[in-house]
C-alpha cells in the first residue's frame, strides 16, 4: 500500500485531543470510545483452515460435480488471513439506526450542518473539507458495512478514493470530519502487518503488508435530541404549511380495522422495572456477553416478571449458571438471546424463587460470623490491655513494697543464720585439729611476727588456714595410744 495509515484519519495529534462539543445543545456526548493514544488496539491475526477456504473458492476435490453455468457468478472466496478484534471493542459504540441509507442522506447531511463550523473547521485548519467530498465518502464506506448495525466498516484508503474519485488525503480529511461529527468512531486504527503477520499471510496466499482502520458508523444521540426537538411532530417543521380555513382538518369515524373488525389494539409500552433490571444487568461485570446484545427496551418485557419480584442481577447470572450446570452448556452467541433468557425463566418456574437468594443469604451469615469473630478478638484484646494496666500499676503498689520488705527481711535472716552455721562448723574443726595436735585450749601461739597471742584468739582468723594444715597432717601424725 502506498498509503502508510491504512484507513487511518489520524491526521495529526491535534485532532487526538480535539474537543468534541455540541453546538445549539447542551447535552455532551459520551466519552471518545475508539482508538487514541491513550488506548491502543492492535487486534490479532487469524487465518482461515484449508478446506474452508476451498469450500467457500468452489474448488471441491473428488466430487465429480458438474461446473457451474457460464452466467453463475462465482462465490466470493474466504480472506485466507483477518484481522479479529478484543473482546468488548464495541462496547459503549453506538449503531444506526435506519440503515445504511438514512445514515448517509439524513443523519451526516445535517451533523454537518449543525456542527461542522463548531466542531470541524477549528480543528482541521487549514485542511478543511467539502460537504460533497464528507457525503461521497460517507456513502461509499457505508457500503462495507454491516447491514444491521454499520460496523465493520474495514475499506482501505485507496479504495475509498477509487469508489469516490477523490484524493487519498482528501478521504482522511472527511474520516476525520465525520469522527469530529460523532457520526463515527475508529475502534482500530490502521497499522502494518508485523513480521509473524506478513508470513502467515504469504503462506495462505496474501500478499497484503497491512491493516485497514476498522470504523462504527452510528446516529448521534445529541443530534437526535436537536432533531426532535426541531420536529416534535411527524408532520412539523419549521416551515408554515398554508392550510385553507374552510378545509376539514380532523378525520370522521372510520371503520375499525383488524379481524372482527375489533381494531388494533395499542401496544403497551417497555416495563419500567424491567427496563431497570436490564440496565442492570447489562452493566454488570459478571453477566455473559449476549446480555449486551439487545438493548434495555428489548429486555424489558422478558425481565417484567422477574424484577416484579424483586429479582437482581446476580439473580439473573445465578440463572444462566444453574441452566449450564443442568444441561451442560450455554452458547457464547444464542441466535435469540432474549428468547434463550425466556427459555431458562420458563424453566426455573416460580419466580417468586430467586436462584441466589440462598447464596446471598449464606453469605450474609458468614459476613455476621466473621464480624462476630473480629468483635471478639477485639474484645479479648480490650480485656487483655486492661488486665496488663492493672498488674503494671500493682508493681508500684503498696503491698508490691510490703512483699519487697518481707523479702529483704528474710533474705537478711537467712544470710545471718548461714553465718552463724559457718562460724559453728569453723569452731568445731578448729577444736578437732587442736585435739588431734594436742594442743591445749589456752596455750598461746606465736605468730609470724614474733608475737605471742591466745590459741582462741587467731582461731576465727585462721580457720581456712588450718582446717587444710590439718587435712596436710592428718595423714602423717602417728596414731595415739592411750593408756
Amino acid at each position: 500500500m502506498d498509503d502508510s495509515s491504512h484507513g487511518s484519519a489520524r491526521l495529526s495529534v491535534v485532532l487526538d485531543g480535539a474537543h468534541r462539543d455540541l453546538s445549539d445543545s447542551d447535552v455532551r456526548p459520551a466519552g471518545y470510545r475508539g482508538c487514541s493514544p491513550l488506548l491502543r488496539r492492535r487486534g490479532m491475526a487469524r487465518t482461515s483452515p484449508w478446506a474452508v477456504r476451498v469450500a467457500q473458492a468452489g474448488c471441491d476435490r473428488g466430487r465429480g460435480e458438474p461446473p457451474a453455468a457460464a452466467d453463475t457468478p462465482a462465490p466470493k472466496p474466504l480472506p485466507g488471513i483477518v484481522l479479529e478484534l478484543e473482546a468488548g471493542v464495541w462496547a459503549g459504540v453506538g449503531c444506526w439506526a435506519g440503515r445504511g441509507e438514512r445514515w448517509v442522506r439524513f443523519t451526516v447531511p445535517i451533523a454537518y450542518d449543525l456542527r461542522y463550523d463548531t466542531a470541524v473547521r477549528p480543528v482541521l485548519g487549514a485542511n478543511q473539507v467539502s460537504r460533497a467530498a464528507v457525503l461521497a465518502v460517507a456513502a461509499a464506506r457505508a457500503g462495507y458495512a454491516e447491514y444491521a448495525t454499520g460496523r465493520n466498516s474495514r475499506p482501505t484508503n485507496e479504495r475509498l478514493a477509487a469508489d469516490t474519485g477523490l484524493s487519498v488525503r482528501t478521504v482522511q480529511r472527511a474520516d476525520a470530519a465525520l469522527r469530529l461529527l460523532g457520526v463515527a468512531t475508529e475502534v482500530l486504527r490502521g497499522r502494518q502487518r508485523t513480521r509473524v503477520e506478513r508470513l502467515a499471510s504469504w503462506r495462505v496466499g496474501d500478499r497484503g503488508r497491512g491493516w485497514a482502520s476498522v470504523w462504527a458508523l452510528h446516529d448521534a444521540a445529541a443530534l437526535a435530541r436537536a432533531i426532535r426537538a426541531l420536529s416534535p411532530h411527524p408532520e412539523g417543521s419549521l416551515s408554515r404549511n398554508t392550510i385553507s380555513c374552510s378545509s376539514e382538518l380532523t378525520t370522521g369515524s372510520r371503520r375499525p380495522a383488524g379481524p372482527g373488525g375489533r381494531g388494533a389494539a395499542r401496544r403497551a409500552g417497555p416495563d419500567r422495572e424491567g427496563g431497570r433490571l436490564a440496565a442492570r444487568w447489562r452493566a454488570d461485570p459478571h453477566a455473559p456477553p449476549w446480555a449486551r446484545r439487545h438493548s434495555v427496551h428489548a429486555w424489558a418485557g422478558v425481565l417484567a416478571a422477574p424484577a416484579a419480584h424483586g429479582w437482581i442481577p446476580r439473580d439473573l447470572t445465578a440463572l444462566v449458571s444453574d441452566w449450564a450446570g443442568v444441561h451442560g452448556w450455554v452458547p457464547n452467541t444464542p441466535h435469540t438471546a432474549i428468547g434463550l433468557l425466556g427459555a431458562m425463566l420458563a424453566w426455573h418456574g416460580d419466580p417468586a424463587v430467586r436462584p441466589a437468594a440462598l447464596d446471598m443469604a449464606r453469605e450474609v451469615a458468614e459476613l455476621a460470623a466473621a464480624r462476630e469473630r473480629v468483635a471478639e478478638q477485639f474484645a479479648e484484646r480490650d480485656r487483655a490491655a486492661v488486665a496488663r494496666a492493672a498488674g503494671r500499676a500493682a508493681l508500684a503498689g503498696e503491698g508490691r513494697a510490703a512483699a519487697r520488705r518481707v523479702a529483704a527481711q528474710a533474705a537478711a535472716t537467712a544470710a545471718a543464720r548461714r553465718t552463724e552455721t559457718v562460724a559453728a562448723e569453723t569452731a568445731r574443726r578448729d577444736a578437732a585439729v587442736r585435739a588431734a595436735r594436742g594442743l591445749a585450749d589456752n596455750e598461746r601461739h606465736r605468730v609470724g611476727d614474733g608475737s605471742e597471742t591466745d590459741g582462741t584468739a587467731c582461731t576465727t582468723s585462721t580457720t581456712a588456714r588450718s582446717s587444710s594444715a590439718a587435712r596436710r597432717a592428718g595423714s602423717s601424725l602417728p596414731p595415739r595410744t592411750t593408756t
